[in-house]
């Protein structure tokens, strides 16, 4: 019985074994056959992603076309593990780089990659909101294109090998862009002596909003400048960066008259920079007035503080609300006891 019971016991051990193997081997094969189409160079090519942005910008919104429009922001790219420090060997004699990278937070990129497989195709305009009217998409450097791949020229602040990280200025990349290469920049390859540029594009190059300040900006500013991250102890430079970014804000036409009207009636635009929420007032087509800024997580901490307020509120409310139903059903009932008191007479 004892050989019996092991000689059992060890065929269940041997169909559990084979039965993972099996199981393995499949989930081998598929990922095998997931890889040889992610890697398949028949419809594309495949490239992996060196280093990502830590930027002043935190969201699309807020964030400048083009760097050099805004020679103040900052922002660092830091290499991944995998990639050798002594790659950036020499980088530091330069002053500029170009940066390729992913459009990482586009929402179209389902839509535009269905482009490729199917008989549909990209967009083939775009709505520019400097020129309020649509350009062909190879007309642009709109972020939403047939393949969200970007290059954008930075400055180049420093160089540190022992973080892998390169310091930037003049960059107009989002926190968190993945970098897929970068390359120097040199003048005598990069520039032309001759050039031609659209009239739409030169019309509208220089154009700038008026943006005017509340004085206790400053003041919470420097109160809060220990805890900034890319202009930590900075707070003039803070302040210079923030007026160049939105000196350079563009709107569609849409969210233009939209910001406007809700300004009109005292609510604010809010953008996100650095490590604090800015709040300014669009006071007319090119006009900004800032009216507050407070520190992010502050702001978290107090929405989410108005949130549970609300919740109260409404908890209230619906409490008040039953209350009155059972107030309502007792004078019912009591009407009905009346009435058969009344009938019983």
């Amino acid at each position: 019985w004892e050989y019996f019971r092991l000689h059992q016991q060890k065929e269940k051990f041997e169909e559990a074994y084979w039965g993972e193997r099996r199981g393995r081997a499949r989930v081998e094969r598929e990922m095998k056959r997931i890889s040889d189409i992610q890697l398949s160079t028949d419809s594309g090519f495949f490239v992996q992603t060196i280093g990502h942005i830590q930027s002043c910008y935190r969201h699309c919104i807020g964030t400048p076309r083009q760097g050099m429009l805004v020679p103040s922001s900052r922002a660092s790219l830091t290499l991944t593990r995998n990639v050798s420090p002594e790659s950036l060997v020499g980088l530091e004699e330069f002053s500029h780089v170009w940066i390729a990278f992913k459009f990482h937070l586009n929402t179209n990129t389902l839509k535009e990659s269905k482009a490729f497989t199917s008989r549909s195709t990209f967009n083939a305009k775009i709505t520019l909101p400097m020129l309020k009217r649509k350009m062909g998409v190879f007309a642009t450097r709109s972020p939403h294109r047939p393949n969200p791949i970007g290059v954008t020229l930075a400055m180049i602040d420093r160089v540190d090998k022992k973080t892998r990280t390169v310091y930037l200025k003049a960059c107009d990349l989002v926190d968190g862009t993945p970098v897929l290469d970068i390359k120097p920049y040199v003048p005598a390859y990069d520039t032309v002596p001759s050039f031609q540029v659209a009239d739409w594009i030169a019309d509208t190059i220089n154009t700038r909003n008026t943006v005017t300040v509340n004085p206790a900006c400053l003041e919470t500013v420097r109160s809060i400048q220990h805890k900034l991250l890319q202009y930590k102890n900075e707070p003039e430079e803070y302040m210079k960066a923030l007026m160049e970014t939105l000196a350079a804000e563009v709107r569609s036409k849409f969210q233009t008259n939209k910001r406007m009207q809700e300004s009109a009636a005292g609510q604010p635009v809010e953008v996100v920079f650095d490590e604090t929420v800015v709040k300014y007032l669009w006071m007319d087509d090119r006009i900004f007035h800032i009216t507050d800024i407070e520190l992010a997580a502050l702001n978290e901490t107090k929405r989410a503080e108005e949130e549970r307020i609300r919740q109260a509120l409404q908890e209230s409310e619906s409490e008040q609300n039953s209350d009155r139903i059972d107030i309502n059903n007792g004078q019912e009932d009591n009407e009905d006891v009346i009435s058969d008191e009344v009938d019983n007479c």
